[in-house]
């Protein structure tokens, strides 16, 4: 059979698979077994949940459809048609058809839309060769919000560690030694983002953000599940992957493996993460303390730059309205009064790793930055309370000097107001905006 027939041959097979009758008997049989095969696999779900993926599906290069001819085919050409298509279907990405598609639709479904905040309970247990003791993580993470925060206790119960991720922004509190490391990024700790990320966070971005992953259905421990290999991250020389264990039923994961991948050495699994308990709340109805870490008074804090060193004033300058408009991204204000202040000073201070601008309003300063934290705002936090305010939350701590800073996430970085009152830092925080 040449090749010109072969492809004829499989185009009518296709063509047989999509529902047309086929002319020939034995193709007729053949796409019957195959379609058999293929509804006994399926699963079941409303057609939006795995459209999103199906358009990613959709979008991967084609190949260009031809006019379509009828041939004959025979007993010896047959063979060749299903053994050219079972071959198709293993080299796809899917590796059987449909039902990869929809186990990566309803996987992420299973984890709840973006207004959802997941409540996760898991066990962190060291991989084959490695010594760091087991310890058992409570998070919750907020799917919309770039923000998740999580309690790191060992087995005994003792807190080890707790960790706040805000847009990027990684704040790690250790209680036992009354310490706490607040990063621009993940890259400026010495562990990386594997580390410093949740493994439910990493694994629910993965799975929104790849192609159509290739999935593998088996049974341990007389459970029938899923296992996927979730894209690679970068950290320096290495790649961390992640291998997930899916339940068949929920569609939720039950485990998921840390490897890391070195040029020139094998993968090795460095830590394993067996979830117990995964719950969607309503992100309207949770405290909004919840997603917050406040650090003890007295807390030792050193703030890290992206390249892991520490942060520092660089300069300090005074610009005009006009050249703080023009900045990339805008600051915010509050008017050209406040008050009954007049707009002051406005002045731009550049940091190890980011920039800052400052706006005075009488007894009233509003800043605006990225993810370098202005060390005078850092240094002497007292834990205080969060609260909603127009736009967001509003999360508000004491200095030893007596002012309160409040301070809200906006999509460009952070805003935040010093004030010598509850009254006015609140209302203040509530009516900043861009400047026009």
């Amino acid at each position: 059979m040449s090749r010109a027939d072969e492809r004829t041959a499989a185009r009518l097979l296709a063509d047989a698979l999509d529902g047309a009758e086929p002319a020939d008997a034995d193709l007729a049989a053949t796409a019957r077994v195959l379609r058999e095969a293929a509804a006994a696999a399926r699963l079941d779900i409303p057609a939006a949940e795995t459209e999103r993926a199906l358009e990613r599906a959709r979008s991967l290069p084609g190949v260009t459809r031809r006019p379509r001819r009828r041939i004959g085919v025979a007993a010896a050409g047959l063979a060749a048609v299903v053994a050219l298509a079972a071959a198709i279907l293993l080299a796809l990405p899917f590796a059987s058809g449909p039902v990869d598609v929809e186990v990566q639709a309803r996987a992420l479904a299973a984890l709840g839309g973006h207004d959802a905040i997941l409540s996760v309970v898991e066990v962190v247990r060291p991989g084959p060769g490695e010594s760091f003791p087991a310890s058992v993580r409570n998070g919750w993470i907020d799917a919309a919000g770039g923000r998740q925060r999580w309690t790191q206790s060992t087995t005994g119960g003792t807190v080890v560690a707790e960790t706040m991720v805000d847009h990027g922004r990684v704040t790690r509190y250790d209680p036992l030694r009354h310490t706490a490391v607040v990063a621009a990024s993940c890259a400026a700790l010495g562990s990386g983002c594997a580390d410093a990320v949740d493994p439910i966070a990493f694994y629910r971005r993965a799975l929104a953000a790849a192609g159509p992953l290739r999935t593998h259905e088996r049974t341990v421990d007389g459970r029938r599940v899923y296992q996927v290999r979730l894209p690679a991250q970068r950290l320096g020389a290495s790649r961390i992957v992640q291998v997930a264990t899916i339940d068949a039923k929920t569609l939720l994961p039950v485990r998921i493996a840390w490897r890391e991948l070195r040029p020139g050495a094998p993968a090795h699994t460095f830590a394993v993460i067996v979830v117990r308990q995964i719950a969607r709340e309503n992100a309207a109805q949770i405290s909004p303390g919840l997603l917050d870490l406040a650090l003890p008074r007295g807390t030792r804090i050193t703030q890290l730059a992206a390249p892991g060193v520490p942060v520092r004033l660089l300069s300090s300058r005074p610009i005009s309205l006009g050249a703080a408009r023009a900045l990339t991204p805008r600051p915010w204000w509050l008017g050209r009064s406040y008050r009954g202040n007049p707009i002051g000073p406005i002045t731009l201070l550049r940091y190890t790793g980011g920039t800052a601008v400052r706006i005075s309003y009488g007894p009233t300063t509003l800043w605006t930055y990225g993810r370098v934290i202005p060390p005078s705002l850092l240094a002497s936090r007292i834990p205080g309370k969060t609260i909603p305010v127009v736009g967001g939350v509003g999360r508000f701590y004491m200095t030893i000097g007596g002012l309160l800073i409040g301070e809200r996430t906006v999509a460009t970085g952070t805003v935040a107001v010093e004030a010598p009152a509850n009254a006015s830092t609140y209302a203040a925080l509530g009516r900043a905006r861009p400047i026009p």
